[in-house]
């Protein structure tokens, strides 16, 4: 008698994440991620029930290696500028795969009817409700909305940025946070 194989969830993630560098949003189906991670389709339904499943799970995990990396910048009990300071730093780290295939998955989840509370989480941890009382209140918040436009633009718009410009970019951010 043979033993059920076990599906490492871990490494059809990263196949999902192939599939959807390689072909876009678009071209994420259980076949494909089947043909990319080597198992039966079947068996990728089983894991994931959904094409959006797949998408949520991929973008959760991504979510908490980015929290993990921000509370490691933010440090204990952070100020809005500590956050907002991390944030820029994370978001704007020069981790262009990553990035780009965060800019995927997202892209890939708007485009359903999918449940987006793990992002709207996301947002609600690291800005609260983007209440802003204070002149320094609104000037980080503004910083906060401004290193995530530069991340849709360059990731998600898909405007060519160079690392250099990149790097400057994130540098003037920096800078405007120190104020």
């Amino acid at each position: 008698m043979t033993r059920p194989r076990t599906v490492d969830r871990e490494r059809l993630l990263e196949s999902v994440e192939q599939v959807v560098s390689t072909l876009g949003p678009s071209g994420l189906t259980f076949g494909a991620v089947a043909t990319t991670s080597g198992l039966s389709k079947a068996t990728v339904q089983s894991v994931f029930a959904s094409r959006e499943g797949m998408i949520e799970a991929l973008l959760e995990r991504w979510l908490q290696q980015e929290r993990m990396e921000f509370e490691q910048r933010a440090g204990d009990a952070p100020t809005l500028r500590d956050r907002v300071r991390a944030h820029i730093q994370t978001v704007l780290a020069p981790a262009e795969d990553t990035n780009s295939r965060l800019a995927a998955s997202l892209a890939a989840l708007a485009s359903t009817n999918s449940r987006m509370e793990g992002v709207m989480q996301w947002y609600a941890d690291r800005m609260g409700d983007f209440s802003a009382k204070t002149d320094e209140e609104r000037h980080l918040r503004m910083l906060f909305l401004a290193a995530e436009g530069a991340f849709f633009v360059r990731y998600l718009a898909k405007v060519p940025i160079s690392a250099e410009r990149w790097q400057e970019i994130a540098q003037d951010l920096q800078g405007f946070a120190q104020k």
